[in-house]
């Protein structure tokens, strides 16, 4: 990491308890950050203290499972599975980290229907040094290539209930120690020229891609960028492995694989650089020869401020899995802010300041998999609404799932966490639904969770619905985030009328169709909103909504602009930026799309997300000015700001089921999409060589299984 300037506690206590704690505190605060509780007399429990589980394959760690001090919603957590070796045995281990183990349960879950196949106690383990090994022999009622729920319970001296999910299946070959060998060897070779001519052959590359990516490399990529093209790095430490998927047919046997390393490398300007590899293959076993199915490099550059990669006309980000960087700026045009890899940064752009605010300290890819962070909203004073999210780095909410909601001071230049929301799906999840709705405004909340928007007063910590059972469609959201509008009734068309709130304050305000008439929402262009009107009687006669009028209002809800044709229906609307397209119908059948630009809004940003090429790292992302940083002030980086949790700010908000069918897609040993079309979860399954579950966890589509479709 970079050269922070460290910080330093000092406690005016008496001497012999400043004697009896400065070994802790050397320990805890020899970081770039301190993440304190608040009003606790020491300082904060690390996530560590946590029993941790870890499940063998012969000698062969096959992956750390995490722990959650909270029920959590096992059908959505896929991040790791255990295969069951033909003797039926399963070594597991655990690294107490000082607490007493008290019990050790299981229970097995059929995937179908959460039916109970297998549950009860360990009670034969033995304990040495602080690690406990024991193992699991697998029910003969458990089936041979068939999935299973394996929830593991541990009750301490510290915590009541500890609770480690993953999945489980019963193998009748043993293949996965030569795919895991296989797999290592891989990546391996990649590292090495001279020894990576035979990975070519495992490739299927495809010559429109512009393989010019290192964040993300996959079969379909060239050669070169296979072995890095131009980086030349070098791995750094050991490779962690994990097991994600398993499919076994008569055929053969697959095995999906995530290996997660560190590597450094130097760039065009002689400075060494760091990064997080997450590499997954998918390993198919075929008498006696391995074949690759799928594979996916994910590279992420572990990130800092510094003279190198700031300069007047943009940030440079480095190479990051990610191909745009989303960020927030101040109405006066003096700040922006933004997430990256869950770290957290301001800018003052008119002084040439920037501020570390919050460091997640990520040192592998299952930490930036688990907890993300995610900038809400800047003010003009430098003041930042941020959220982190997933598995909670804090030791106030040790072990806990959720999202903290912090607000940092810029004069203080400090976090403080005004509500944590506990969450029982994981961050993946929350990943796709949080992108769409999360604002605070006046104190208050608002974050939307499936088809359900919700509020909490951050003072009182009152927790609310806004909003629920919105269908796909009825919602639109301004592309600054501060105003919603949805079709009153909640459904796609026959609404007849739309609600609009404005999420700075919670004023609602009321769109009317008139008598008549249906009215839905389109969509926004900046602040305006785009909607359409539609008789009545028109409405259910096609498959689609016939609007025959488009109106578009500015937020005092004045008609600036509008669009119908004689005898046209307009079938559905595209936004991109201020460009309007229009699908439209006449005499039965589509005509050419006409375009309407909205051009009634002139602000000019500050920066944009965007990219460069360089000679040596390739694709680089990185956030552009409009205008150029003032060149005579020198690039000022200030000190890291203090975050401080608090477990006293919890919220108890219940979160309400969907009435939508839900299809999740797994694609590369991790969550890809939630799809409401199981043909189109399906199509994107397929492009990412995955898989399709329903709600239940219940595997309904597997790209092996349909690998010649």
């Amino acid at each position: 990491m970079g050269d922070y300037m460290k910080k330093k506690v000092i406690i005016v206590v008496t001497i012999l308890l400043i004697i009896g704690i400065a070994v802790t505190l050397g320990l805890i605060f020899n970081r770039e950050q301190k993440k304190i509780g608040k009003g606790a007399e020491d300082t904060e429990k690390k996530v560590q203290d946590i029993p941790e589980i870890s499940a063998y394959y012969g000698q062969e760690k096959i992956c750390d499972i995490d722990g959650y001090t909270m029920i959590m919603e096992e059908q959505l957590i896929r991040d790791t599975i255990i295969p069951v070796a033909t003797s039926r045995r399963v070594p597991l281990e655990i690294i107490t980290n000082s607490n007493k183990i008290e019990s050790i349960s299981y229970e097995i879950e059929s995937t179908d229907d959460n039916r109970l196949i297998d549950n009860g106690s360990i009670t034969d383990w033995t304990e040495e040094d602080g690690v406990i090994s024991f193992e699991y022999i697998a029910s003969a009622i458990m089936e041979p290539g068939t999935e299973y729920f394996f929830k593991l319970t541990l009750v301490t001296d510290s915590y009541e209930n500890v609770y480690y999910y993953t999945r489980i299946m019963v193998t009748d070959q043993e293949f996965v120690e030569d795919q895991i060998a296989f797999a290592k060897d891989f990546s391996n070779r990649t590292f090495d020229e001279s020894k990576a001519s035979k990975l070519a052959v495992y490739l299927e590359p495809d010559t429109t891609l512009a393989n010019d990516n290192l964040g993300q490399v996959t079969i379909k990529s060239s050669y070169s960028m296979l072995i890095w093209s131009t980086l030349k790095p070098e791995k750094e430490g050991d490779t962690t492995i994990t097991a994600k998927e398993f499919c076994i047919k008569d055929t053969g046997e697959a095995g999906t694989y995530t290996m997660t390393y560190k590597m450094k490398a130097t760039n065009g300007q002689e400075v060494e650089e760091t990064y997080i590899v997450t590499e997954t293959i998918t390993v198919w076993t075929y008498a006696g020869e391995q074949y690759v199915l799928a594979y996916d490099r994910e590279l992420n550059q572990i990130w800092e401020a510094t003279d190198n990669n700031i300069g007047n006309s943009f940030i440079d980000l480095g190479i990051q899995n990610i191909t745009s960087i989303e960020h927030v700026e101040s109405d006066n045009q003096q700040f922006i802010a933004y997430a990256i890899n869950g770290d957290v940064y301001v800018m003052d752009v008119l002084n040439k300041k920037i501020t570390p605010v919050y460091k997640l300290e990520a040192e592998n890819g299952r930490q930036l998999d688990r907890t993300r962070a995610k900038v809400i909203k800047v003010d003009d004073q430098g003041n930042v609404d941020y959220m982190i999210y997933g598995y909670s780095p804090s030791g106030e909410h040790i072990g806990k799932n959720g999202i903290s909601i912090m607000e940092y001071d810029k004069e203080k230049n400090a976090s403080t966490e005004d509500a944590f929301i506990p969450c029982t799906v994981p961050a993946g999840v929350l990943d796709t639904q949080l992108s769409r709705l999360c604002f605070v405004g006046d104190g208050t909340l608002y974050i939307m969770l499936e088809d359900t928007i919700y509020y909490t007063n951050l003072k009182t910590k009152e927790w609310g619905t806004l909003m629920s059972n919105l269908e796909t469609g009825s919602l639109a959201i301004s592309e600054d985030g501060t105003t919603i509008a949805y079709n009153t009734n909640g459904k796609a068309y026959d609404s007849e009328s739309i609600t609009i709130v404005d999420l700075s304050n919670g004023k609602k305000s009321t769109i009317e169709a008139g008598e008549g008439n249906c009215i839905a929402v389109c969509g926004y262009t900046g602040t305006n909103l785009v909607y359409g009107l539609s008789k009545a009687s028109d409405v259910g006669k096609y498959d689609f909504f016939p609007m025959n009028e488009l109106e578009i209002v500015d937020k005092e809800l004045n008609v600036i602009k509008s669009y119908s044709k004689k005898n046209v229906y307009i079938t559905d609307v595209e936004i991109t930026d201020t460009i309007i397209n229009i699908k439209r119908w006449k005499k039965g059948q589509s005509i050419g799309d006409d375009q309407l630009l909205d051009n009634t809004e002139d602000k000019t940003v500050v920066a944009t997300s965007s990219y460069y090429l360089d000679s040596t790292k390739q694709k680089e992302l990185a956030i552009s000015f409009t205008n150029n940083l003032d060149a005579s002030l020198e690039l000022t980086i200030e000190t890291q700001g203090e975050v401080t949790f608090d477990n006293g700010v919890e919220v108890n908000g219940q979160f309400e089921s969907s009435d939508e069918t839900k299809f999740y897609v797994y694609g590369y040993g991790k969550i890809q999409g939630i799809y409401t079309d199981q043909n189109q979860a399906t199509k994107a399954a397929r492009d990412v060589y995955g898989l399709v579950t329903n709600e239940n966890g219940h595997k309904i589509w597997v790209f092996e299984e349909n690998y010649n479709e």
